[in-house]
């Protein structure tokens, strides 16, 4: 670690810990300017403009008429180095940079040039009354235009101007228009010229930058605060920017488009995340939907089979009849033979069994069959599935035979007067149970086939919501990690090293 100033040392460690920081990220050059800048002991007392532009702009005339000063000036614009020139305020130092040409084809001087803007409080971009808007100059605009630091725009050279030409004013208010659009206020707009000239502004452009020294020095190191606070933003910035780009990127592939602030990717996030939800939402809910649906209709169908009125009292009375027969005292005709009585109890037990089977089939299994096939047509199932759970209901039956009947009977229970009411109770129990058997059965068949109706209706959404999630989390991780280097540009300009990274 570089020694340190003993001034502003409220400041100095905090900083050097930041640089040790942006060094460990891999952020050398941005560490290095914040310990040059703790290691001038002038720092805290000294503020600095930078003066910047094309090599034939004339800045180093301009400083060296700001200053009262000769400044060396070369022909060749790849042996210009940054030269400095103090001049004393009140509260310190008023330092100029004279920095080389924009459009040196050295590398080292663009970046000494670069050097120079770091250092400095405010940046002057000079261009020559004959080149306002070369491409450069209006890049350098662009440049600083997004900076907070200070940005003056100077016409230098403006003897040069012919009146008859173009009047001054008119020439004036479409400079001041050009740098308006980069955000330069009219106010920061000088035309200077170092040879007699009735609009050249020398004198006041040296009153503003004295003034804003002075002001500047006047608030205990805050020029030299600032000027670390930007190397610092500018290194977390160089941290980042790759990592921010792929994210970006990622977004674009998806969207067409990356975000243009973060709060705009979080409103993205939100729709996005309210979009999966959504879909996941209405999944569960049309699944929930089919589930009841089906528990409605089984319930429906057994409610019928309880209801239906299988065994009226004609019904019943001959279901009565037949138990009379036979008990054992039953017998008929005069001589009460048994032949004649046999054929009663069959009689008996025919006419039973005859309007028993014709009610289960015409006012149970045969409205049911329609009902159920109705409302499965209604579920909204495969043609395949559907088809075979139809076929089902259409072989709804209970076959009520002699055999059927007679199996119902209880004989110990003969004796009783009553036990005729309860046998027809008791046919109508088993005609009941083997009904609801065969529709519990038919039930359970739409309970699976719903489901796998479901499962597959869920696998060709698939894709959709596998798309929704895709874009939240794409979002999500452009989000968290934007938030991460907001956190560090907002540490770094307290003076802190960011935390959980």
């Amino acid at each position: 670690m570089s020694s340190v100033s003993t001034t502003a040392p409220r400041f100095a460690q905090r900083f050097l810990e930041v640089a040790d920081w942006l060094e460990a990220e891999g952020a050398s050059p941005y560490a290095d300017r914040i310990r040059s800048i703790l290691a001038d002991s002038g720092a805290v007392t000294t503020y600095t403009a930078a003066f910047c532009g094309l090599f034939s702009a004339g800045k180093s005339s301009l400083v060296g008429a700001l200053a009262g000063k000769r400044l060396k000036t070369g022909a060749n614009p790849t042996t210009a180095e940054v030269e400095a020139v103090e001049v004393e305020v009140e509260g310190g130092t008023l330092r100029l940079l004279d920095t080389p040409g924009i459009d040196s084809t050295d590398e080292r001087h663009r970046e000494a040039t670069m050097n120079a803007l770091y250092q400095a409080d405010l940046v002057a971009v000079v261009t020559d009354y004959q080149h306002v808007e070369a491409d450069a100059n209006l890049e350098l605009l662009q440049m600083f235009a997004v900076s907070d630091k200070p940005l003056l725009f100077i016409v230098h050279q403006v003897d040069k101007h012919l009146e008859a030409e173009l009047p001054f004013e008119a020439f004036a208010e479409s400079v001041r228009e050009l740098a308006a659009d980069y955000g330069v206020d009219a106010s920061r707009v000088f035309f200077t010229a170092v040879r007699p000239s009735a609009h050249s502004q020398l004198d006041e452009l040296r009153a503003f930058l004295v003034a804003t020294a002075e002001a500047a020095l006047g608030t205990d190191g805050e020029p030299m605060i600032r000027r670390m606070v930007e190397v610092a933003r500018e290194g977390v910035s160089a941290c980042y920017e790759s990592e921010w780009k792929q994210r970006a990127k990622a977004v674009e592939e998806i969207s067409g488009r990356a975000p243009q602030t973060l709060d705009e990717a979080r409103e993205w996030l939100w729709d996005a995340k309210r979009r999966a939800e959504a879909l996941v939402q209405e999944e569960a809910e049309q699944r929930q939907r089919l589930k009841a649906l089906v528990e409605t209709l089984r319930d429906g169908w057994l409610r019928a089979v309880d209801l239906a009125q299988i065994a009226p009292y004609e019904t019943a009375e001959k279901g009565r009849r037949y138990i009379d027969s036979l008990r054992a005292d039953f017998k008929v005709g005069v001589f009460r033979s048994t032949k004649k009585t046999e054929a009663e109890r069959e009689a008996r037990l025919k006419a039973f069994v005859d309007d028993l089977a014709e009610k289960v089939e015409n006012f149970l299994a045969r409205p049911l069959s329609a009902e159920m096939a109705q409302q499965i047509r209604e579920v909204g199932l495969q043609a395949a599935a559907e088809e075979r759970l139809i076929e089902r209901c259409q072989g709804l039956r209970v076959r009520v035979d002699a055999a059927y009947v007679q199996a119902c009977v209880k004989p110990g229970s003969l004796v009783s007067a009553e036990y005729g009411h309860q046998f027809v109770r008791d046919v109508q129990d088993r005609v009941r149970r083997e009904m609801r058997a065969q529709v519990q059965e038919i039930g359970e068949a739409l309970s699976a086939a719903v489901e796998e109706h479901i499962q597959m209706e869920e696998r060709e959404r698939a894709p959709e919501r596998d798309a929704a999630e895709r874009w939240c989390q794409v979002l999500r991780s452009y989000v968290e990690f934007g938030e991460q280097y907001e956190s560090a540009l907002a540490a770094v300009t307290q003076g802190e090293v960011p935390r959980g990274e």
